[in-house]
């Protein structure tokens, strides 16, 4: 049988129990089969793998597997640190576990545990700050230049931005969420000042590349962006409304993200009340069965809306 139809005719478990044994072979210097070999089995079971984890609606049971997922990955690139492959997976796994998880934790204590959201807001500025440098990595081997992308002068990384093309799309657009991520965490700090203006130029050139990359999120990427900053530090309530519509027509109104982040960030931005109760209303009546492939996202659209609608009196005045 071909390779990737063996794989692909595996369980979930028996996805875990294949990855667990080739880790101890890699481990143990891997006998006949050979580090770099086993690495790229390894890596071409978890790639696989990947939409097994995007269609569980369980958090609980999801939670754990990501964070295994991404220190094997983590694991594998010792072996393989050049590997576009892992390097993609370790950053895209580092951006859904931070944001599904320990923004997740950030938002339940708010109001209730302002120690706790200090703690859990460090976590994921490491996180996103650990994801943000596997993309960099992952941005070299498509223009070697980007690897120092968030020091460069603007006119410079513009520039070097205009050497990569649509097979960077994926790295380009991850690489920009864990920076975002980072940057939305700590919006008063100078070094946030400075660098939005990079992180524009790269959501800028993600947009002319692919605008509809996984479901819209480039428009997505950038609606947060402009609803997320005054308007001094490049924020426009007019634009992020534009880029969200983009997204719901990329998405087919399928995933519950787009009105979730609506909701949180231009909504409260404009203080438009009304708006932002019937997005987060609208995403707790839409049936689990709404986008299959995406559970896991739209599950958790529906754990933070409730928890903003808790928040509602304290975000309107």
């Amino acid at each position: 049988m071909h390779l990737r139809s063996c794989f692909l005719a595996l369980s979930r478990f028996e996805y875990v129990a294949l990855c667990g044994c080739l880790c101890l072979l890699i481990c143990q210097g891997c006998g006949a089969l050979g580090q770099r070999p086993a690495v790229h089995v390894m890596g071409y079971v978890a790639e696989t793998g990947v939409p097994a984890y995007l269609r569980e609606p369980d958090l609980e049971l999801a939670e754990p597997a990501f964070a295994a997922s991404v220190k094997l990955t983590e694991a594998l690139l010792e072996t393989a640190p050049d590997d576009t492959r892992l390097l993609l997976q370790v950053v895209q796994g580092l951006a859904g576990y931070t944001y599904a998880f320990v923004e997740g934790r950030i938002e339940a204590a708010r109001g209730r545990d302002p120690e706790q959201v200090r703690l859990q807001t460090q976590r994921a500025q490491r996180l996103y700050q650990r994801g943000l440098q596997y993309g960099l990595r992952l941005l070299s081997q498509y223009h070697p230049p980007l690897l120092q992308a968030t020091a460069l002068p603007l006119e410079t990384l513009t520039m070097h931005l205009r050497r990569l093309d649509r097979d960077a799309v994926p790295a380009l657009s991850w690489t920009s969420f864990c920076w975002g991520g980072f940057l939305n965490l700590e919006r008063t700090a100078l070094e946030t000042v400075t660098a939005l203006p990079l992180l524009q130029a790269m959501l800028t050139r993600l947009l002319e590349l692919d605008e509809g990359y996984f479901y819209g999120l480039p428009h997505l990427l950038q609606a947060v962006h402009y609803a997320s900053f005054a308007t001094a530090l490049g924020g426009d309530p007019a634009q992020a409304q534009y880029h969200f519509m983009r997204a719901y027509a990329l998405s087919q109104g399928r995933l519950l993200l787009v009105p979730l982040l609506e909701a949180q960030y231009y909504a409260v931005q404009v203080q438009d009340r009304a708006l932002f109760t019937e997005r987060l209303q609208y995403i707790l009546e839409a049936p689990e069965t709404l986008f299959p492939e995406q559970a896991l996202l739209n599950a958790v659209a529906r754990r933070r809306a409730v928890l903003l609608l808790r928040r509602i009196d304290e975000l309107f005045i």
